[in-house]
């Protein structure tokens, strides 16, 4: 379980977070079983500064930054 400071999330980035049991509580994100996390990389591979990928068991991700902006990562 991970919890993070959100300021925007996608719907669909809600709705695989709450698929697995995760939710939002004020302005946190209450993220549960996620199966790793990684950098974020851009169209090139250089990693993002600040960004990051969750995967979760159904292989679906999300991304979010460390300004609180999430979404859902096709």
């Amino acid at each position: 379980m991970k919890r993070l400071y959100y300021r925007t999330i996608t719907p669909q980035a809600l709705a695989l977070i709450r698929h697995y049991e995760g939710d939002i509580v004020g302005h946190e994100v209450i993220v549960c079983h996620y199966t790793y996390e990684e950098p974020s990389r851009n169209r090139k591979g250089h990693v993002v500064e600040g960004a990051f990928k969750m995967f979760f068991p159904n292989q679906q991700a999300i991304c979010y930054t460390a300004t609180g902006e999430f979404s859902f990562v096709l």
